[in-house]
């Protein structure tokens, strides 16, 4: 009769754990709309990039692997341009800027923009209407790196 209850109540807490795993991955979910790998242009760039939606809308988010080396003003576009289209005279017109990339000192000689990133799309932006997600240094017009959405 004891085993029989300790069994109940390791079923019944298995059972729990289960529902409250999958509630919070519910809650966590994300969509993933695009996601790719970074094309050299000018610089090599680790890691994988995804735009996804969640509750709050569109974002790009750079996986842990992401790493490039560092520039004065590096930022994540979208372009309505093909890969074999951009330059750096042509990369920013008519681009969305989606947001500035976070750079990391890791001593007074080495500088890197690198790991896990987050940057939120504005709201309403159509990605139908875009055709590549760029790494471009905007202060110096400079293509970095891309890839087609």
């Amino acid at each position: 009769m004891r085993n029989q209850a300790a069994d109940r109540v390791f079923v019944m807490r298995w059972a729990i754990t289960i529902v409250l795993s999958l509630m919070v991955f519910a809650a966590n979910a994300q969509n993933v709309v695009s996601e790719g790998v970074w094309t050299h242009i000018d610089y090599d760039v680790e890691g994988k990039w995804q735009i996804v939606r969640d509750d709050q809308g569109l974002a790009v988010v750079l996986d842990e692997a992401f790493e490039t080396p560092h520039g004065p003003d590096l930022h994540i576009l979208l372009s309505r341009k093909r890969i074999d289209q951009l330059s750096d005279e042509n990369a920013s017109e008519g681009a969305l800027i989606v947001g500035p990339l976070t750079t990391t000192d890791d001593s007074t000689f080495f500088r890197k923009t690198r790991g896990a990133q987050t940057l939120r799309l504005p709201e309403g932006v159509d990605l139908g209407s875009w055709r590549t997600i760029l790494i471009h240094c905007v202060k110096h017009s400079h293509l970095w790196a891309g890839s087609a959405l």
